[in-house]
């Protein structure tokens, strides 16, 4: 792996501000430390894994940048890692290969930290966890499913006061989401890209912007506007949409990914076939993105 100057210094840069995010947020040079290295450990784990496979395949791939961010810019202190691709790809099993590996080397790393986390996380009263964090985290599938193994039942007027390696872990699912989201060139959309056709990369990228505006307005607001204007009661289908405030960060993701494009560049030898076993796994992926995503991911308290 070659390892230049500027991936040193961004890394060093990245360790400090994690790091100062961790003591800045109120914790102890401890709990700061464990923080900043379970999140590098996710971020460079997720990006390791698209290089790894990057140069099993012959790309031109470079190792990992991190991009540190000052925390009142960032509330986790930097804005991930990314890699660069020098280099076209041969086919789509080496695109479904290099694009599903991050995410899944990602998600590994997350659910150990998640754990460790949870198991030195509080209960604590709901008044108190609002005064100490001033925000309210969603809860995505599997961060619930954990939850409730090691942690259990929260009595009423109790919340988890999480402990910032947990937080890390909470963090590992929400860039896990990110990334799979199948749409543009995010990993999801190398993903559905290499299993489908340019037609139907297209199609869920424009269907995705579309949801993710949805979710940044809220079905709440969505659904109390079209009473307003028919005058009414919601129809029955659309009084089973489950109801829920947005979250103006998906809107702006939206932004993003329509400014990015929703064109795939095709792959050197762009036909044929993927095997069953990577179209098991391309499903083992929907899964882990409903696991990770939460419509509300963050709330002001």
């Amino acid at each position: 792996m070659k390892v230049g100057k500027i991936h040193i210094i961004l890394f060093v840069l990245t360790v400090i501000t994690t790091f100062s995010t961790g003591i800045l947020s109120g914790g102890t040079i401890l709990s700061a430390l464990a923080f900043s290295g379970a999140l590098l450990f996710i971020l460079g784990s997720h990006e390791m894994g698209h290089y790894l496979y990057g140069r099993k395949y012959g790309v031109d791939i470079t190792p990992p940048y991190f991009i540190p961010a000052p925390p009142i810019i960032s509330p986790i202190g930097t804005f991930g890692a990314f890699i660069k691709i020098k280099s076209p790809i041969s086919t789509r099993k080496a695109l479904f290969d290099i694009g599903i590996a991050g995410p899944l080397a990602g998600i590994i790393a997350s659910i150990p930290v998640l754990i460790i986390g949870l198991k030195l996380s509080t209960i604590v009263d709901v008044a108190d966890k609002a005064g100490g964090q001033g925000l309210t985290l969603g809860s995505p599938l599997i961060f619930t499913f954990f939850s409730g193994i090691i942690i259990g039942k929260i009595p009423e007027g109790k919340d988890i006061f999480l402990h910032p390696v947990a937080f890390a872990g909470w963090v590992g699912l929400f860039v896990t989401a990110l990334n799979l989201i199948p749409s543009g060139q995010l990993d999801g959309g190398h993903i559905v890209y290499s299993l489908f056709s340019k037609k139907i990369h297209r199609i869920t990228s424009i269907v995705m912007i579309a949801l993710l505006v949805i979710f940044g307005i809220g079905t709440e607001s969505l659904l109390t506007q079209y009473q307003k204007l028919a005058g009414g009661a919601l129809p029955e289908f659309l009084s089973r949409i489950p109801q829920f405030e947005g979250w103006p960060g998906w809107v702006l993701w939206a932004v993003l990914l329509t400014l990015m494009g929703t064109k795939h560049p095709p792959t050197i030898h762009d036909e044929g076939e993927l095997d069953y076993s990577r179209k098991i796994l391309g499903f083992i992926a929907l899964l882990i993105f409903i696991g990770c995503i939460s419509p509300v991911p963050i709330k002001l308290s």
